[in-house]
């Protein structure tokens, strides 16, 4: 009985260490060794970009050029910038 129960023993820490989480489960996809932060720099450029692109669609249905795509630049900056320090602030 000595022998199985030693036996059981391993084996239950076996299971254990196998079933423990290694670390905090991210949403993102966060691999080993990278922080939150590693897509802040293409969180700012898309947000910059698509709102570019925004505005130059708006500017072209309302004959508005440069205002509107001015204004979405400037709301771009602004987003991809609150979108990146949130990022980077993230423990």
């Amino acid at each position: 009985m000595d022998e199985k129960s030693e036996k059981l023993d391993d084996l239950s820490a076996r299971i254990a260490k196998a079933e423990a989480p290694e670390g905090k489960a991210d949403p993102i996809g966060e691999k080993a060794g990278q922080g939150p932060s590693r897509n802040a720099g293409f969180d700012f450029v898309g947000s910059v970009v698509g709102a570019g692109v925004l505005g130059f669609v708006m500017d072209r249905a309302f004959d508005t050029f440069p205002w509107c795509l001015l204004g979405m630049v400037v709301f771009g900056f602004a987003s991809g910038t609150y979108s990146s320090w949130r990022a980077m602030n993230k423990k």
